[in-house]
């Protein structure tokens, strides 16, 4: 027996068939699920996080007064008592190493009047600017604001602008731009932070608002990692398994289609296809007589003939074909093949 016919007999064993669909349907399943599992998977890692604080600290300079003193820090302030604020600002990036930058901050006011739901701005001068560099990432400047001087500046604008309802505006403003290494990250970050100094004629206070602004990011650190999927209990990376797992099922179904063709044309041909509609099984009763027929085309002949059922048997090692009528069995008798 050579190679080809050892093959066809391997291939077509019951075991071999079923080993062969077990592995097949187990890849198939597999590189259908696999479709749809990501090849790789982005990782973050959180590194640290970084601040940038900025602060108007103020502290009122009070006429002479038996209430409060000479100095006087709280959220609101008498209008009658003020001479004069003291404003620091404080700013801070943390955590400050390698970090380098510089800083503005001015204070300006603004003259203004309202035409409609408008603010038109008339005049506006800065009462102080400050800059610098920021030294282990923080800064702080100090100004003094002269209310009694602020007032007489103002009856002055008023005065030569020829207009009695003017709205006075005083806001503080810093800017500061940083750059340097944060947690092994090159960073480049701006910072602005404006607060204001009202005066409430109507509850004759003054205040400041936003003293206090913030912000926080985040240092992360971006990868990749491949996926790892697994198969049978055993770790595979994703994108391999879903090109091996397919090959693998298409090897598998190779064998099984061959062993069912090879089955299939191992079967020995049917030559009475074309009356199985008509055959039944069953050995006919005592006839009178018997007509044996010498070849499958008599059977059919016959069959066509008398329009009567064919019944099918075994004697022996013969299958027997008969069809009766009345008390004649016509008989065809076929040798089983080996």
């Amino acid at each position: 027996m050579d190679i080809k016919e050892k093959l066809k007999k391997l291939v077509s064993r019951r075991e071999v068939l079923a080993v062969s669909l077990v592995l097949f349907l187990f890849f198939g399943f597999y590189s259908i699920k696999l479709m749809g599992a990501s090849s790789v998977i982005t990782t973050q890692q959180t590194l640290g996080k970084y601040t940038q604080e900025g602060e108007l600290i103020h502290v009122a300079l009070l006429k002479n007064n038996t209430l409060y003193g000479e100095r006087l820090s709280r959220e609101e302030y008498p209008i009658p008592l003020v001479e004069s604020f003291v404003l620091t600002y404080e700013y801070r990036f943390a955590p400050a190493t390698s970090i380098e930058g510089n800083y503005n901050t001015q204070g300006i006011v603004q003259y203004t009047v309202n035409r409609g739901s408008e603010e038109v701005v008339l005049w506006e001068e800065k009462l102080f600017e400050k800059s610098g560099e920021l030294e282990d990432g923080k800064f702080t400047v100090q100004y003094e604001l002269n209310l009694t001087k602020l007032e007489n500046r103002t009856s002055e604008i008023v005065e030569q602008l020829g207009l009695k309802r003017l709205n006075r505006k005083i806001t503080f403003a810093t800017r500061v731009n940083v750059e340097g290494n944060v947690y092994g990250r090159e960073v480049t970050e701006s910072f602005e932070h404006s607060s204001s100094l009202i005066k409430d004629s109507g509850s004759g206070l003054y205040y400041f608002t936003n003293e206090k602004e913030s912000t926080q990011k985040t240092v992360v650190e971006k990868g990749a990692k491949r996926t790892v999927v697994t198969i049978v209990g055993l770790p595979f990376y994703a994108d391999t398994a879903k090109k091996v797992a397919p090959i693998l099922a298409l090897l598998f179904l190779t064998p099984l289609l061959g062993g069912i063709y090879t089955i299939r044309a191992q079967r020995p041909n049917n030559e009475f296809k074309d009356l199985s509609p008509y055959i039944t099984e069953g050995a006919p009763v005592y006839v009178e007589k018997k007509v044996i027929l010498a070849a499958k085309e008599d059977l059919k002949k016959t069959f066509d003939l008398l329009d009567k059922p064919i019944l099918h048997y075994k004697d022996g090692k013969e299958d027997v074909y008969t069809i009766i009528d009345g008390n004649i069995a016509y008989e065809y008798r076929k040798m089983e093949s080996n």
